[in-house]
Parts: C-alpha cells; sequence; structure tokens
C-alpha cells in the first residue's frame, strides 16, 4: 500500500522550499534589473571609447605616413627640416597618447559611477521591498 502520508510530508517540504525561493523573487527582480541597466551603461561607455579610440588611431597611422614620406623627402635636402618633421610628429603624438589617457579615465569614471549609482538604488529598492514584504506577511487574511 502506498505511503500517502511520507508523500504528503515530502510534497509539503518542498512546497515550504519552493515559498522560501519566490519570497525573495521581488528583491531579486530589483538587483537584476539595476544590473542589466549597470551593463547597458557599461557597453555604451565601451562603445564610445572604442570609436573615439579608432578614430585617434587612424589619425594618428595618417599622421605617421604624411610625417613619414616629409622626412624622406627633406632629408636629402635639409637633414634639419627632416629632424624638425620628426619633432612636430612627436609632439603631436605625445598629444594623443595625453587624449588617449584622459578618454580612458573618462570611461572608467563614467562606469564606476554608473556601478555606484546602481548599487545604491538597487539597495534602496530591495529595503523598500523587504520592507513591503513584510509588512504583508505579518497581515492577518481577510
Amino acid at each position: 500500500m502506498a505511503d500517502f502520508q511520507g508523500s504528503t510530508d515530502a510534497l509539503q517540504t518542498m512546497m515550504k522550499s519552493a515559498q522560501a525561493a519566490l519570497a525573495t523573487g521581488p528583491v531579486m527582480a530589483t538587483q537584476t534589473t539595476h544590473y542589466w541597466q549597470a551593463q547597458d551603461r557599461f557597453l555604451t561607455e565601451f562603445e564610445k571609447f572604442s570609436t573615439d579610440w579608432f578614430k585617434r588611431h587612424h589619425a594618428a597611422t595618417q599622421a605617421a605616413r604624411d610625417a613619414s614620406k616629409e622626412m624622406t623627402e627633406e632629408v636629402t635636402k635639409d637633414p634639419a627640416a627632416a629632424i624638425k618633421v620628426m619633432t612636430q610628429w612627436q609632439t603631436h603624438a605625445m598629444k594623443r597618447l595625453t587624449e588617449e589617457a584622459q578618454a580612458c579615465t573618462e570611461m572608467m569614471t563614467n562606469c564606476i559611477g554608473a556601478l555606484v549609482q546602481n548599487e545604491v538604488e538597487a539597495v534602496e529598492e530591495s529595503i523598500e521591498t523587504t520592507k513591503r514584504a513584510m509588512k504583508q506577511s505579518k497581515s492577518e487574511p481577510v
């Protein structure tokens, strides 16, 4: 004969476990929403940085080609002019490196800002959700 009591106890245990897991749903919803918002912001920042990075590096390559061509043309006529071309190219290259560092710092700052803002909002919303859930669990059914 089947053991209905054992099956009932097992079912009740399973239901209690499921209830506990489902009770965290509202809190987890807040956390996951903010997680994906932060991911979206990170991707936007990465995309902006990489687009600008390619523009800077295309400009750098073109500048190097132009400087190389000009130096090879000038070196036979006037070595001092060739050195001047190389010095000007190096000056502009250092400027581009500075811009690169600034852009990277800006991207990282924006990402960290988004992360912190999302975490603060998620914690605040989780606290409110938990308070509401606690109130509901203490209320008496009608």
